[in-house]
């Protein structure tokens, strides 16, 4: 997910993120880590991404994917680890309906069993386990398709009608494809306005009819306007 840092701007949190082992490429983006150096409430954008949270006191999350803004509340001195997966592994990793995940933040344990988020401790199991993970072609093409082709583009693609396509994508993914789109637009803006694109071209780059249809979307998705978005961004809140 998109972190947006607010507090204290001399004393910032640590995030960074890196690339998975070649073999996990398939069902994950990319790992991650964040240490907390100011309480906050933190503003977490949808991304079109789910995340497998792990924290120093041994409790782990499963958070799905969004299409509304989360505002998690952290403490000076937390310390996160995660496993950000791609939009068409998450039914697949998690073994459930996808859709069962969306705007949730759950333990870990109520979705892959005590014994298993126990064996995730041992990099050996967790390492076994993502690369067992297998992600239907199906799906991999179709999310793959909804970022540039329209949702009946997308059916037409793959051969299946506009209802099949929906149940597919809510079953693996977990948002209905017109959504997850909306997703990636909104990330399209986001890393168009943090290059330092201006507003207008940025909106334009990520494919925005105008003003108001962009700050429709954005108000909807992040909680703030598209100025105001950019701004804390650039300013690191």
């Amino acid at each position: 997910m998109v972190r947006e840092a607010g507090g204290v701007l001399n004393e910032p949190d640590i995030y960074r993120e890196w690339a998975p082992p070649p073999a996990w490429v398939r069902a994950v983006a990319c790992c991650w880590e964040q240490r907390v150096g100011v309480e906050r409430v933190q503003r977490v954008l949808p991304d079109g991404h789910a995340d497998l949270i792990f924290y120093d006191s041994g409790q782990v999350e499963v958070v799905g994917l969004h299409d509304e803004v989360a505002l998690p509340a952290l403490s000076v001195g937390t310390h996160l680890r995660g496993i950000r997966f791609r939009p068409a592994a998450v039914g697949a990793a998690f073994r459930t309906a996808a859709s069962s995940l969306r705007n949730r933040t759950i333990s870990a344990d109520y979705v892959l069993g005590s014994r298993h988020v126990r064996r995730l401790r041992n990099p050996w199991f967790a390492d076994v386990w993502i690369r067992s993970i297998e992600p239907s072609s199906r799906t991999v093409a179709a999310v793959e398709l909804l970022a540039c082709r329209t949702v009946e583009e997308t059916a037409a693609a793959l051969g299946v009608t506009g209802r099949h396509l929906r149940r597919i994508v809510l079953a693996d993914v977990g948002l209905a494809p017109k959504v997850y789109q909306e997703v990636v637009r909104l990330q399209r803006f986001i890393q168009a306005t943090d290059a330092g694109v201006p507003l207008a071209t940025a909106a334009a780059v990520a494919g925005f009819a105008d003003q108001p249809h962009l700050t429709r979307h954005v108000r909807r998705f992040a909680g703030l306007t598209p100025a105001r978005l950019a701004d804390d961004r650039r300013l690191g809140r």
